[in-house]
């Protein structure tokens, strides 16, 4: 991917990441909370932790693979792969990650600090080490795409998660948005450029 242009594909990458995140990041929160009550009143605590962290994670997991990967397949990547193996990997690490969460912790009390920590080690991980092997082969260092996403993650939530007060929904969301994806695209471009093809795509 050294054919990266640094300029066109971030503008690229931040447009299509941010549109993609906010509807994901919309849906993710409306629906597992929606589904989750009604799972909570048949099943208990623990089933609904387990399905609403498989709602958010795979919503999550499915908009903002949906808008890397859009532009990444111009460069080599498959799309239904990228798409299909992030969203799955996302939904499986959310569902245990808010398992554990609803076990330990008060959520209603926990500070948004470690909430949107929570929500990037839910979700960075496991998404950056699929997505990690894909490009793989086409970046010399691309092991460093798990610390880079995990990051941008961890601050979109954490600066855009005290902006959502009431009414106020849509800037929080668009701020978690844009701000996961001007890091990660600049992450991308970093990465691009810092390396030299590993193996041929």
């Amino acid at each position: 991917m050294s054919n990266i242009n640094g300029g066109s594909f971030f503008l690229r990458w931040v447009t299509a990441v941010t549109i993609t995140m906010i509807l994901a990041v919309m849906g993710a929160f409306v629906s597992m909370w929606s589904i989750g009550e009604v799972v909570q009143q048949a099943w208990g605590d623990m089933v609904m932790a387990i399905v609403v962290g498989a709602i958010f994670g795979g919503l999550l997991g499915l908009g903002i693979s949906l808008g890397q990967g859009i532009v990444l397949r111009s460069y080599g990547i498959p799309f239904g792969r990228w798409l299909g193996q992030t969203t799955l990997a996302s939904m499986v690490g959310t569902a245990i990650s808010f398992l554990v969460m609803f076990s330990l912790f008060d959520l209603d009390n926990m500070p948004e600090v470690l909430v949107g920590l929570a929500i990037a080690l839910s979700l960075g991980p496991p998404m950056g080490m699929v997505q990690w092997r894909l490009l793989k082969p086409h970046m010399a260092q691309a092991q460093l795409w798990i610390p880079i996403l995990t990051m941008a993650l961890f601050m979109g939530f954490v600066v855009g998660l005290p902006l959502g007060g009431e009414g106020q929904e849509w800037l929080s969301v668009g701020v978690v948005a844009l701000l996961t994806a001007v890091l990660s695209g600049a992450g991308m471009v970093w990465l691009a450029r810092g390396g030299e093809t590993a193996v041929a795509a």
